[in-house]
């Protein structure tokens, strides 16, 4: 039995690994959380947070099911949701970049769970992550069992890590409140996520 058992846990233990090395390093969804951790605190931020993590539930099972495979098996339709999905990042890293240092909390508009939603419908790098883990690992467990398990360690490395994302943002708000850094770090965090799809366009 430990023969068996001492495997399962050492092809847990990397899938984990690779799991945190594909979904929590940088990428749209984590760089707009630390943005917004950054300019409007983790409290305000929640519900954009919330949303992400619902997005990416969506995109993780549209994976899981195969029915991602099945729409990129429309050559058209797969087009053009590859398109909304660039377009959707590429106006939301400009905002970022665009956005002037904050000045009054209140009065500024927060992202919530809807942006957030789409945003992690649309993260292409989560589903190129998404279909590298799924469906290259296997943890050695029954087979009615695998996907399940493997979709909840991404989950709670996605909700985590963006959390974590979202925490260490809201540590460099003093950054934001200056005009200069802030302008700086809104253009950084602009270019990084445009980075990011040229990235994910590379893994695919």
């Amino acid at each position: 039995m430990s023969n068996t058992v001492l495997p399962i846990y050492q092809a847990t233990l990397t899938f984990t690994i690779a799991a945190v090395a594909l979904l929590a390093s940088p990428g749209p969804a984590t760089l707009a959380l630390a943005a917004s951790g950054a300019a409007y605190g983790i409290k305000r931020s929640t519900q954009f947070f919330i949303g992400i993590t619902l997005g990416l539930m969506i995109a993780m099972a549209l994976v899981a099911t195969g029915l991602y495979v099945i729409l990129q098996g429309f050559p058209r339709l797969a087009t053009a949701l590859t398109v909304i999905s660039v377009v959707y990042i590429l106006l939301l890293a400009y905002s970022i970049g665009s956005a002037p240092p904050i000045k009054d909390e209140q009065s500024a508009v927060v992202p919530g769970w809807g942006a957030g939603f789409i945003l992690g419908v649309a993260n292409i790098k989560a589903y190129a992550a998404f279909a590298a883990l799924l469906g290259s690992f296997t943890l050695g467990i029954a087979p009615v069992w695998e996907q399940s398990a493997k979709a909840l360690i991404c989950l709670l490395v996605c909700a985590g890590f963006d959390f974590l994302w979202l925490f260490v943002g809201s540590k460099m708000r003093l950054f934001f409140i200056h005009p200069t850094w802030s302008r700086l770090l809104n253009i950084s965090f602009a270019f990084l996520m445009i980075a990011t799809i040229i990235w994910s366009f590379m893994l695919s």
